[in-house]
Order: C-alpha cells, then sequence, then structure tokens
C-alpha cells in the first residue's frame, strides 16, 4: 500500500523505478527491516560504559537519571586518562589491533544509516563513525564507493564497503522510518552536493560549511525531513546520538 507522494510515483512511473530507484525492491527490503528490528537495548552492554553509563555527547542533565544508562561525554573524560580517550598512546609499544566485521549490505536502502566502532575509548562517543548508504553507486560489491561520510584530511567523501569491513569490529544498519523513497533520494542528492567540503570535527552542528562524518547523515535528514535524528540536541551530534534517537531502528549488525 503506497501513500502520498509515494502513491503518486507509483502511478506516474511506469517502469516501476524512481530516480533509477528499484521502487517494488525499495518496499521489500523496507518490509525485510521492519521484521528484522533489533531492539537497541540489545546493544546497550556493548558499549563503552562508567559502570552502567553510555557515553553520551551532551552534558549531564538531571532529567537524564531515570535512565542509568544515559551520562555525558564530559562526565565520562572526569573518569579517564585524555590519552586514551584521544587514541594517544605514548608510552605504548603495542601492535596495532586488527578489527573486522561482516556487515551485510543486502537490505540497505538509499538514506540508511552505518555507523561503526571498535573496542577502546573514543572521543568520537560509543560508536566511532557513521556514514549514508547512496544505493545508485552501489553494484553488488564490496569495493563500491556507497557509504557517503567525511574524513580528516579528507572532507566530505565516499567511502568503500570493504573499508567498514576491514577497520571496524562492530557495524549497525540504521533506517528512519515513516520517510518516504522520495525523501530519501533527496536527503542523499542533497548531501553528495557536498562533496570535497571541510571536514572539521569540533564545529557546532549548526556549522553548515564544515562536516564530519555523524553531521552527514543528520544534516542530510534535518534539512529534507526536519526530523532531528539527534538524541539529546547537542552541541555535537556524535554516532552515539544517532543510535540512541527514537527516529532510527536498527535493522542490521554484525561483529567480528
Amino acid at each position: 500500500m503506497y501513500h502520498g507522494d509515494d502513491a503518486y510515483m507509483w502511478e506516474e512511473n511506469r517502469t516501476k523505478k524512481y530516480k533509477g530507484i528499484d521502487i517494488i525492491e525499495f518496499y521489500q527490503k523496507e518490509a525485510i527491516k521492519r521484521k528484522n528490528t533489533i531492539p537497541k537495548k540489545t546493544f546497550y552492554n556493548r558499549f563503552l560504559k562508567i559502570g552502567d553509563h553510555i557515553m553520551i555527547s551532551k552534558p549531564y542533565e538531571e532529567k537524564f537519571e531515570e535512565k542509568r544508562y544515559k551520562i555525558s561525554l564530559y562526565e565520562l573524560l572526569k573518569n579517564v586518562y585524555y590519552e586514551e580517550v584521544f587514541g594517544i598512546n605514548i608510552s605504548s609499544k603495542r601492535k596495532k589491533e586488527v578489527y573486522r566485521n561482516n556487515i551485510s549490505f543486502e537490505n540497505f536502502t538509499i538514506g540508511d544509516i552505518v555507523l561503526a566502532t571498535s573496542p577502546g575509548f573514543h572521543i568520537q562517543g560509543a560508536i566511532r563513525h557513521a556514514a549514508i548508504f547512496d544505493s545508485g553507486r552501489y553494484h553488488g560489491s564490496v569495493d563500491d564507493e556507497c557509504l557517503l561520510t567525511a574524513e580528516p584530511n579528507k572532507g566530505v567523501i565516499y567511502e568503500s564497503i570493504r573499508f567498514y569491513h576491514e577497520n571496524f569490529g562492530e557495524a549497525w544498519g540504521l533506517y528512519v522510518p515513516n520517510t518516504t523513497l522520495q525523501q530519501r533520494i533527496a536527503v542523499v542528492d542533497e548531501l553528495a552536493k557536498h562533496i570535497g567540503e571541510r571536514y572539521y570535527w569540533s564545529a557546532h552542528k549548526s556549522n553548515s560549511k564544515v562536516w564530519y562524518c555523524s553531521l552527514i547523515p543528520w544534516r542530510g535528514y534535518y534539512k529534507i525531513t526536519g526530523i532531528d535524528i539527534d538524541y539529546n540536541d547537542g552541541y555535537w551530534v556524535l554516532p552515539i546520538d544517532i543510535f540512541m534517537s527514537e527516529y532510527t531502528e536498527v535493522f542490521e549488525y554484525s561483529r567480528g
């Protein structure tokens, strides 16, 4: 059953495609994702914590006391060495760990979000990296550069699935329910206009001239749909904030 803009697209596109996206396939995968939704609480014990508290990005507020798994980046940093948080181990000669996962992109559709992390403390929060999926650039290969994100010294770029498989021990696939195919295409089209623009991780999320990884999906959805997938409306929007958002659902997961 199609409604609103999607119903119009269906009637107008006799080829059953909209801007190159197979409409039938899109809705089949959406149905699979709804069926395969994984409760977020399943993963709370996998995140970096002090006691029972998950690291998020906004200074602690009293209203969060009722849920013990929420704590701020500020509160967490008071309890760890800064060398650990920033990934600086000057005195350590340990061999760099290799992390891998095998997250499947079979059920990803345009506009879906991939989040990835590996063990250790990260200034980005409990989850290290984020990107948005552009199905128009995916042709079934792990080497397809179809994940739109931002990286230091590179700015806004497309990365391959292989990069996520070979650099992170865990990865999640999330989607934003109740958004149409037309909206998701518009989100990706808007973000793709900014390829090559500057990376600056400490910028306020309202600064439209610079980017960091999790700012990519947040800004796209906020600008096109008005949906704010930042869990706590903080100064930054970190990958963990997108995970914790009430407007996102997990449908895929892999742990190496």
